[in-house]
């Protein structure tokens, strides 16, 4: 195993359960945490960085999320760059740097990998995420001290996410031609009903995607190989995660007691009847209590993604939280749906099986158990990082 790693940290929530795992996996890293200014041309942190590999005899770079400029580093100083995709899109994997024989790309999602392979990343693998338990075991057994820490999560239903409603979501504030607006608001309601399947590209005539790159505003610039159909499709299916997500609190929100973390602002409308509002929620020292005290921890993933498993669902797994997620196509192949965690198609679906299990503890319980031994066992994330460091050593041979 190599000898040093550096870890540039940039504020992803997923950084500490990193380290943790290297820890454990006893890898010598460092942090390396100063500000990017420019993805592709900071010459100043360029500078600094490539002082901090020297000093620190650095044999590898890793990263949550690809950065062309180290990427840029790396390939001058010969050191693998190792980058690990746990969202999408990720527009700096439209860099011109997505070639370089010196990155190692780690990608959460299956068909999202196809693509970048065919953009020409020659060193990319398909590599679902992981969950670090060792953290979440430390924080619970320090609330077992005070069960008043814990009580105050509890709740039927949970959903701990974004709402996308806000101006990130640039399609809600584009001013499209009227047939572009009739044709994407066709496609969106679609979508809407379709699960395992994303055809919003496929179904975008190119006209149609130029209005809404243009509109939205979304050209890259300098250094990157823009492709306006997939980015013009990303942006519809951020407005069908932002309409999907409020369309499942208004439906679950009519007949069970529903608990919503999230920084985004509601309309009063998602507000009313048995639905709570409680705002966010702290990522490490909260979310995972709220995940284990929920009855039914909802997942309800973004459609920019694909086929992958986000994030969310390993987690909810690692803290013996029951989950019950859309169908996603790697969902299905990775775990037993009614057996580890259970898979919606439909709002109907949805509806139902949040009933049914609400009233069916014992088997509730019994799958939230088999969830968790099955994310401990195979998807721990140290067992991740271990087979992702092999790959890269032997790839780099």
């Amino acid at each position: 195993m190599m000898q040093k790693l550096l870890v540039y940290c940039w504020g992803s929530l997923s950084e500490p359960p990193l380290c943790a795992g290297l820890e454990k996996l006893g890898v010598n890293y460092v942090k390396y945490a100063e500000p990017m200014k420019d993805y592709h041309g900071d010459g100043a942190f360029a500078q600094k960085f490539i002082s901090f590999i020297h000093e620190n005899k650095v044999e590898a770079v890793f990263s949550y999320d690809y950065f062309p400029l180290i990427s840029m580093i790396c390939e001058i100083n010969k050191l693998p760059y190792i980058s690990w995709i746990y969202d999408c899109p990720q527009y700096t994997l439209q860099s011109e740097t997505l070639g370089s024989a010196y990155n190692y790309i780690f990608c959460f999602d299956r068909m999202y990998t196809e693509r970048l392979q065919a953009q020409g990343a020659v060193n990319c693998f398909h590599f679902p995420l992981g969950s670090e338990s060792a953290s979440v075991e430390r924080l619970f057994a320090r609330c077992s001290e005070n069960s008043q820490t814990a009580e105050k999560f509890r709740c039927d239903v949970s959903f701990v996410g974004n709402f996308y409603n806000d101006s990130k979501n640039r399609l809600r504030q584009a001013k499209l031609s009227p047939y572009a607006t009739g044709y994407v608001e066709g496609l969106i309601r679609s979508q809407m009903l379709v699960y395992g399947y994303n055809f919003l590209r496929d179904s975008l005539p190119g006209n149609v995607a130029e209005e809404i790159v243009k509109k939205c505003a979304l050209s890259l610039g300098k250094g990157y190989v823009q492709d306006d159909l997939q980015m013009a499709a990303d942006a519809l299916g951020m407005e069908v995660t932002a309409r999907e997500r409020e369309a499942v609190v208004k439906v679950l929100g009519e007949t069970t007691n529903m608990v919503v973390y999230t920084s985004s602002k509601l309309s009063e409308s998602l507000q009313s009847g048995s639905v709570l509002i409680k705002g966010y929620a702290d990522y490490d020292n909260e979310v995972p209590l709220i995940f284990r005290e929920s009855r039914i921890n909802l997942n309800v993933t973004s459609r920019t993604i694909e086929s992958g498993i986000p994030q969310r669902v390993f987690d909810i797994l690692n803290c013996g939280g029951f989950c019950l997620t859309n169908y996603q196509p790697e969902v299905a192949q990775y775990f037993e749906d009614g057996q580890e965690l259970v898979m919606y198609s439909s709002f109907e679906d949805l509806a139902w099986k949040v009933q049914y299990y609400l009233t069916h503890e014992e088997e509730r319980a019994q799958i939230a158990r088999n969830g968790k031994e099955k994310m401990r066992r195979e998807f721990e994330l140290a067992l991740r990082l271990s087979e992702m460091l092999r790959t890269v050593e032997v790839t780099n041979k």
